[in-house]
């Protein structure tokens, strides 16, 4: 397999020590020269070790202000039996998933433990390069990815335990009438932000000069809102946006 970044330019000599994006897994999916390709990119400090104690025990834990860890789809077994350790290691950061299977990333996502180690972001590795580099790059902002074949399960709403007439249609509770619809809470302050400008008919090239990101970041926000509140395009999103927030907080920015 041939790694997404590296038709990047060098390696930087000199890269910000105050971030630093780690790489669990092995050298023949994390080369040097992706390492180099990483740096050069983002201007971070990027590294990879065989496995996560290694982390622990090199990276010097407090050391660095800022940390994305990304485990390997090879380290799955590893990461399911042992959750805490990663989570341990990422510390105030964020984790990640790197799988080439969509099989691998199903197992992670149903077996995870979210309410006990938080959420786990998704990083693809057989895609275009350009878009690997976004989803890295909103891993480094803390926007965990979501792919498409894992929102649905998001989205569809949990069956009732026990047994209901099939005349009956299961009740969702509702939100109070002073408390954010519970979908729209899911969503992190930047998806909120893109989805309120999608709402009033702007474009992703305004979008993203409006936000100063890029026209794909803009995409993958919108990818990740479509799939957590179970919507296909922009027109329904933009419908969702105006049922379950407040009339005046339309026409107001969302910091």
């Amino acid at each position: 397999m041939s790694n997404p970044l590296q038709d990047s330019a060098a390696q930087l000599s000199v890269c910000s020590e105050d971030f630093s994006i780690n790489f669990i897994g092995k050298e023949l999916f994390y080369s040097n020269q992706t390492l180099r390709s990483v740096q050069s990119e983002f201007g971070v400090s990027a590294h990879r070790y065989e496995d996560i104690a290694d982390l622990k025990r090199i990276g010097e834990p407090g050391s660095v202000a800022g940390k994305v860890v990304v485990v390997d789809q090879i380290m799955l077994d590893d990461l399911l039996t042992r959750p805490s350790a990663y989570t341990e290691a990422a510390g105030t950061g964020c984790l990640a998933f790197a799988y080439r299977k969509e099989d691998a990333a199903r197992s992670l996502f149903k077996t995870w433990d979210r309410a006990q180690f938080g959420d786990i972001g998704y990083l693809p590795m057989n895609v275009a390069p350009d878009v690997w580099r976004s989803i890295l790059r909103l891993l480094m902002h803390e926007e965990l990815y979501l792919p498409s074949f894992l929102a649905d399960c998001v989205s569809a709403p949990r069956r009732q335990s026990k047994p209901r007439l099939l005349s009956e249609s299961p009740v969702e509770p509702k939100p109070r009438p002073n408390e954010p619809h519970p979908i729209y809470s899911r969503l992190t302050r930047r998806e909120k932000q893109v989805l309120q400008l999608v709402s009033k008919g702007q474009s992703n090239k305004i979008i993203a000069a409006n936000l100063g990101i890029t026209e794909h970041t803009v995409k993958l926000h919108m990818h990740n809102v479509a799939g957590k509140i179970g919507v296909s395009n922009r027109t329904a999103a933009a419908q969702f946006y105006f049922e379950v927030t407040a009339d005046q907080t339309h026409s107001q920015t969302i910091d």
